[in-house]
């Protein structure tokens, strides 16, 4: 799950890195790419919260206990998605 999690990040990266070349303004990868990062690390936290609020596999409003994707590995997915996408800002940020 985090492998895919840190393809899907690189492939991110990837497209903005191509779309500041292509137009030129490499000032795309700071805001783009550290729009993404954030917003990822922000849904990463929210998961991590929310498993220790609910557990892993619960919910509020029902007694299920089985979940294909635990809420941990959620979050460390998105982790892994924001992972290229912040390394990407801040490298901009260390360049520019």
């Amino acid at each position: 799950m985090i492998k895919k999690g840190f393809i899907a990040g690189i492939v991110m990266a990837g497209i903005v890195l191509a779309l500041a070349a292509f137009t030129g303004k490499w000032s795309y990868l700071y805001f783009v790419s550290g729009t993404l990062g954030a917003v990822s690390l922000v849904l990463a936290l929210a998961y991590l919260i929310d498993s220790i609020v609910l557990g892993s596999t619960g919910t509020f409003f029902s007694a299920k206990k089985t979940r294909k994707v635990s809420r941990v590995e959620d979050a460390k997915r998105f982790g892994a998605i924001a992972a290229p996408n912040v390394l990407a800002a801040l490298i901009y940020i260390v360049a520019g």
